[in-house]
């Protein structure tokens, strides 16, 4: 009976191997959709070691804002505007999000419309869970080396 099973067992697993690997070997677009539309921007099939949601909502100039980015980070994509460079500067301060510097050279006007950056998600790995309040867009923005500028 254990020789029988053992053998059932087997033949399952070849079965089963057999029948996956080819699919996504040979490209199949059904076996490999979840993956390319996962990574939106990023190599298709390869997974990120690095998934943010960015989320920025308050004011600004032209009225509320609520708007909500993804970053991918090794390899870069997402719907960010401009993900290699935030993924660069990222990986410069280690993942922490408190530590991004200012912008050189650039000033924002001393007005209060209040934007709050939300930041969630991992970084190689690690779970990641920011929130800052900026005086507004602009100051997210050079805030955050240009890392908020979405």
């Amino acid at each position: 009976m254990r020789k029988r099973l053992g053998v059932l067992l087997a033949a399952g697993v070849l079965a089963t191997a057999g029948s996956v690997v080819p699919a996504a070997a040979a490209g199949n677009a059904s076996a490999v959709s979840g993956a390319a539309s996962a990574s939106e921007g990023s190599v298709a099939g390869a997974a990120a070691l690095s998934s943010l949601t960015m989320t920025r909502s308050g004011s600004s100039w032209s009225g509320s804002v609520n708007k909500q980015v993804t970053l991918l980070c090794e390899p870069a994509g997402g719907t960010h505007p401009k993900p290699e460079d935030a993924c660069a500067k990222i990986a410069a301060v280690n993942g922490k999000l408190d530590q991004l510097p200012r912008a050189s050279g650039m000033g924002c006007p001393g007005v209060w419309l209040p934007v709050t950056i939300t930041v969630t998600g991992t970084w190689r790995l690690q779970p990641v869970s920011f929130t800052k309040t900026y005086g507004n867009d602009c100051e997210a923005a050079v805030g955050s080396n240009l890392v908020f500028q979405f």
